[in-house]
């Protein structure tokens, strides 16, 4: 998995591309704990390039909306392909965190 973050504002902006298992969510874990030292309180997801979503993915984004939550922030996410949508739906992951067609209306979420 490739994951590249970029600053729009005051919203750091998460890229992903590839496929989202056990070994890939350290890394994106590392990335979010990353932005949080940096003081980031505002996150976008973009899911446009994310084939795959595993569990461990799942619990990531949770762990990454807790930790946004409790500093004040917040995190969403955009452009998830309809397999993935499903996936948050199913384990009512989009009850937690927001999804957004496409970037600019997730970034009117903050």
């Amino acid at each position: 998995m490739k994951i590249q973050a970029e600053t729009q504002g005051a919203v750091k902006i998460v890229n992903l591309a590839g496929e989202l298992n056990v070994d890939d969510s350290i890394q994106l874990r590392e990335a979010f704990l990353k932005l949080l030292k940096e003081g980031a309180t505002k996150v976008m997801v973009d899911f446009e390039k994310v084939s795959f979503v595993g569990s461990a993915g799942l619990a990531t984004l949770i762990e990454m909306m807790q930790l946004l939550k409790k500093a004040g922030g917040k995190l969403v996410c955009c452009q998830i392909n309809n397999d993935i949508r499903g996936l948050f739906e199913i384990t009512k992951i989009h009850k937690l965190i927001p999804i957004y067609e496409n970037r600019a209306m997730a970034l009117r979420e903050f």
